[in-house]
């Protein structure tokens, strides 16, 4: 965590910790949060990957499952009563 006015004065210094850490540096203002430094590996992988939950995801989900299911290593809950047996 770095204040906005570190990073007027010593910009280099956040970037640099932000590239060598791979973690974001959050900058505060009046102890608020204003803005996160990110390298640009993370800031890449952030934007590809938008939305891990996203259809093709949970369609791959919903076939795998379905997989399990019809080689008989799952089986099909009547009620939620069911996961505790």
């Amino acid at each position: 965590m770095y204040s906005t006015r570190v990073l007027q004065r010593d910009y280099k210094r956040v970037i640099e910790e932000a590239k060598r850490t791979k973690l974001p540096a959050l900058l505060v203002s009046n102890s608020r949060p204003e803005a996160v430094v990110l390298d640009i590996e993370s800031y890449e992988e952030l934007v590809r990957d938008r939305y891990p939950y996203d259809e093709e995801y949970v369609l791959r989900e919903v076939a795998k499952s379905r997989k399990l299911y019809r080689m008989g290593k799952s089986k099909v809950l009547s009620s939620i009563d069911d996961l505790d047996r």
